[in-house]
């Protein structure tokens, strides 16, 4: 898969999201209902929390958050990272549309986005060798979140499939943070 087919597909899946956003505000219509005021508002989580591996592939610090009330539905995440060997280096901005689904504190969650990914790489690595790469990889996740319902501490574990213009890898990702 070459670097055009995955930027075509990187903006169809853009094109599809915002078209979703711009057909639900047409939707919105003057509210004549009335609401009990005394009902307790639900608010929308927003997560910080580090990340081993996933759509990152190093370590990343991510902030994640929900598109509508509620703790559960569409959302999106976006972090950056950046991970040292000495001999090897690697850069990532992640961006990713997840969707929760689940009750109480636990969800599955599931999303597709983008990774910016700058690395500059040697054969002299001790540890990992990085290719000098600078462009967009797709990213899937599939895992296991679990979120407090009043705020707290977050873990996720997840399964992430990687898709570059040499082919797919499969990764894993672990994560810690903080609900508010």
């Amino acid at each position: 898969m070459n670097k055009a087919r995955i930027l075509k597909t990187f903006f169809l899946f853009l094109l599809i999201l915002l078209s979703h956003l711009h057909l639900k505000a047409q939707s919105l219509l003057e509210d004549t209902v009335k609401r009990d005021s005394s009902a307790a508002e639900s608010h929308k989580p927003k997560t910080v929390f580090l990340e081993l591996g996933g759509p990152g592939l190093a370590i990343t610090a991510n902030y994640d958050t929900r598109f509508g009330s509620g703790r559960d539905k569409f959302g999106f995440r976006i972090g950056t990272g950046y991970y040292n060997t000495g001999a090897n280096s690697v850069f990532t901005i992640p961006f990713q549309i997840n969707y929760l689904y689940g009750k109480t504190s636990s969800f599955l969650e599931i999303g597709v986005g983008t990774t910016f990914l700058y690395s500059r790489g040697s054969t002299n690595g001790t540890v990992f060798q990085f290719d000098n790469v600078t462009g967009f990889i797709g990213t899937g996740t599939i895992g296991y979140r679990y979120q407090q319902e009043e705020g707290g501490i977050n873990f996720r574990i997840n399964f992430v499939p990687i898709l570059y213009d040499q082919g797919l890898i499969y990764g894993g990702g672990l994560s810690i943070g903080y609900t508010f």
